[in-house]
């Protein structure tokens, strides 16, 4: 089980800050059950697992993928039939 840090936990969202070239990181986020600025490495008994917005994401990304999927076997459809009507 992960630790019951902030940086584990549902509520926190992290800052990043930005580079030339990418984001770093930082230490610091917010909490949206506390609606404050928190530091990754403190603990709180309001604390739930990120575990399950993982596993959300997972979900919904899968559904993303399957309606692009629809999306081009339509237009693949389409792009046949018009072969098939110019042809």
């Amino acid at each position: 089980m992960k630790q019951m840090k902030c940086k584990n936990c549902v509520y926190y969202s992290a800052y990043y800050k930005k580079l030339s070239l990418n984001f770093e990181r930082l230490t610091n986020g917010f909490c949206e059950k506390h609606q404050k600025l928190q530091v990754q490495y403190e603990i709180c008994d309001a604390f739930i697992s990120n575990e399950k917005r993982e596993e959300y994401k997972e979900r919904r990304l899968q559904r993303q993928l399957e309606q692009s999927l629809d999306s081009i076997n339509i237009i693949a459809q389409i792009l046949k039939d018009n072969n098939e009507q110019e042809g």
